[in-house]
């Protein structure tokens, strides 16, 4: 059977029957099952940030919701930039971008290939009704590049209330949000903010647009989501030396002015849905398109790099429900085409010999690569094997082609095809070709169904394909990358509970990564690297008295090289060594206290401990502890006021730590003490 009639069999399949449209909040119900990752209701690995939480926050970088996931740690870097872990270390450099989906809505953000490291500011998480995650493996439903977790930006529903509130703090830091809408059948949110930033030259400015429409179409109930963003910034680098992120002054320059980045996405997607009895359908088609140019500030030369791409796809999904059990089922296709090009506009003279002649002025890449994703999944929920034991399963199988096309002389040639001294320049450009990653995913394991007190057992596959970057960004002599997927394989035990007064969860879990791609000791992008990957997450809340509530999030991991190599950046990987940026604990303890029926205050406390700084586990930072606090009041019933102190204590701290045997110790300075002030208004 082909692939493309067995495609043809599936749709066939998911489009039949006669449903019937149904009331307002039933629509609103199914909405939800599908744009949440509640809705895949068997995951115990399912951690949401409510939107009074992200009202009370009023984040200025996603890393300040994140700490309070379980398993997740978002890295501050400069502006809006980040990097992300779960279940894992903070990964950097090849391997890195693409290892968590970032999905809106239930959809991904970007197409399979073409990652963006700093994903989440393409996301409108300011003015979202809830931030969702999975830490662990997520393939098996969500596809490509959910192997460490997921991440889902929830739009806020439609019938909504009204809201304008603004923001101001330190560094000419202001916002404005703005929520409009009849309640009934479309709404617009607004985000808009500027930060001078708290380094030299660090500022940015931010705007995101949410709408949204609700009609019919035939039979179907429609659901029309649009995302815009724009990102402005000026970026800081690093600080280097040993603690230098405890000097003041120092930690406040930047030696990089010159950086910036300007990124704008679009999305569109339009979700039909219909129910009759048993089934409920949905189709939801999509577009996308984003561009992005950034100073690579990092890189001798400081090459500029142009990046775009635009594609569209479709999701057909059915769930049937039976009397044992649930049945999903369904198919996607995405078809993308991205191009990139990096120039170097000056010829480098200041660094290296070597640097100096391997780095020429002129343009290095230049290449579009077309993809096309076919994918089809099926899970089983809620199946009952006895009494209160149930039984879940999921598979997907995924079919990935890219087809890339070099635009320049391949080679690693000067753009105009002279060659460069000491053997070659030092970026190379593979010729013409096609790769096809065709990948399957599973899930399965057993819950049970108890009142207070629950246990769940699963074993998940994820993978993640290699990333256009790293198949086609070649250097020095690779001329071709023959990548295999990445794959992470995880068995998670764990337990939830809801007593009176006391709910929670704890999950313990094991797992080994596959084909890990890094660069080995002659700058070759390679896929035999392997780690394994082991922890606790812990989440509770308490409530004490109507008044008084307590909730923590306590994670544990123990992330190691199962390897031995040496890498291009000088690092000597063995086994059992503990992999770089990799916090063996990390805390958040949250209490809040309502003073009377006007006014609250919070408390927090962020922990996380040291870690190692490289690979060879010779450097550490020695972890930090921080204290944040924030006071609310309630000026009217339609007018509300806070009051944020961030860093009560004013610690000094690093974002992150790295070791670079270039560079030596660097460092991302955390924010010094911040006092936010705003005011929302409902109407």
């Amino acid at each position: 059977m082909t692939k493309k009639f067995f495609i043809s069999t599936l749709l066939t399949g998911l489009l039949s029957g006669n449903l019937l449209s149904e009331s307002v909040e039933e629509i609103i119900v199914l909405e939800k099952k599908l744009s949440s990752l509640n809705g895949w209701s068997n995951n115990q690995s399912i951690t949401t940030i409510n939107e009074k939480e992200l009202e009370d926050l009023d984040a200025q970088h996603p890393k300040q919701i994140f700490r309070r996931s379980p398993g997740v740690w978002i890295s501050r870097g400069s502006g809006q930039e980040h990097l992300t872990a779960m279940r894992s270390p903070v990964l950097t450099g090849p391997g890195a971008c693409g290892s968590f989906l970032i999905l809106e809505d239930g959809l991904p953000v970007r197409p399979t290939g073409f990652c963006n490291v700093n994903g989440l500011f393409e996301t409108s998480y300011e003015i979202s009704s809830g931030v969702e995650t999975i830490t662990g493996p997520a393939s098996a439903r969500y596809g490509a590049n959910a192997m460490h977790g997921v991440i889902n930006i929830l739009s806020k529903p439609i019938d909504s209330l009204n809201k304008f509130s603004t923001n101001i703090g330190p560094n000419n830091y202001k916002n404005y949000k703005l929520r409009a809408g009849n309640q009934e059948d479309w709404s617009i949110d607004g985000f808009f903010a500027n930060n001078d930033g708290f380094r030299d030259q660090s500022g940015y400015d931010q705007q995101k647009i949410k709408i949204q429409s609700r009609f019919s179409l035939s039979s179907w109930n429609a659901l029309l989501n649009a995302t815009l963003t724009n990102l402005n910034q000026e970026t800081a680098g690093y600080v280097n030396g040993l603690n230098s992120y405890k000097d003041e002054s120092f930690s406040k320059q930047n030696f990089n002015p010159e950086a910036y980045r300007d990124a704008n996405s679009q999305r569109v997607s339009l979700r039909l849905t219909k129910e009759n009895d048993n089934n409920l359908d949905s189709i939801t088609p999509y577009i996308r398109s984003n561009d992005m140019k950034f100073f690579q500030h990092f890189l001798p030369g400081t090459p500029l790099e142009e990046n775009n791409h635009k594609s569209i796809g479709i999701v057909f999904q059915r769930i049937s429900e039976y009397r044992d059990f649930n049945l999903v089922r369904g198919l996607q296709i995405d078809i993308a085409k991205a191009e990139l090009t990096e120039t170097q506009k000056d010829a480098l003279t200041t660094s290296s010999a070597f640097n100096n002649a391997t780095r020429p002025k002129g343009k290095h890449y230049d290449y579009e690569v077309d993809s096309v994703v076919y994918a089809l999944f099926a899970g089983v929920e809620d199946y009952r094997i006895n009494g209160d034991l149930n039984f879940f399963a999921d598979a997907r199988a995924e079919f990935i082609e890219y087809d890339y096309s070099n635009r320049m002389i391949s080679g690693n040639t000067r753009e105009d095809g002279s060659k460069c001294g000491f053997g070659g320049c030092y970026y190379n450009r593979p010729s013409d070709r096609s790769d096809d990653f065709n990948e399957i995913s599973a899930r399965f394991g057993v819950s049970t169904t108890f009142e207070e007190l629950n246990y769940f057992a699963q074993i998940s596959l994820g993978f993640r394909p290699p990333q256009i970057n790293e198949a086609y960004r070649l250097q020095k002599k690779q001329n071709v990358t023959d990548l295999d997927s990445e794959t992470l394989t995880m068995i998670e035990i764990g337990s939830r509970f809801d007593r009176d007064t006391v709910n929670g969860s704890v999950s313990l879990y094991k797992s080994k990564k596959k084909n890990s791609i890094f660069r080995d000791a002659e700058n070759f992008i390679v896929d035999n690297g392997k780690t394994d990957h082991e922890g606790i997450e812990l989440s509770l809340n308490w409530l004490i008295s109507s008044n008084n509530t307590v909730s923590s999030n306590i994670t544990y991991g123990d992330h190691r090289y199962d390897f031995e190599t040496d890498t291009s950046m000088r690092e000597k990987i063995r086994i059992g060594n503990k992999i770089d940026t990799s916090p063996k604990l990390m805390a958040n303890l949250i209490w809040d206290l309502n003073l009377r029926n006007d006014s609250s205050i919070s408390f927090e406390i962020e922990h996380v401990s040291s870690y190692y700084t490289d690979a060879a586990n010779l450097h550490e930072y020695d972890g930090h502890t921080l204290y944040h606090a924030r006071f609310n009041k309630n000026l009217s019933t339609s007018m509300k006021g806070f009051v944020r102190v961030d860093n009560i204590f004013d610690k000094a701290y690093a974002e992150r730590a790295d070791f670079n045997a270039f560079g030596g110790d660097r460092y991302f300075p955390g924010l010094p003490r911040e006092f936010y002030v705003g005011i929302e208004y409902t109407f």
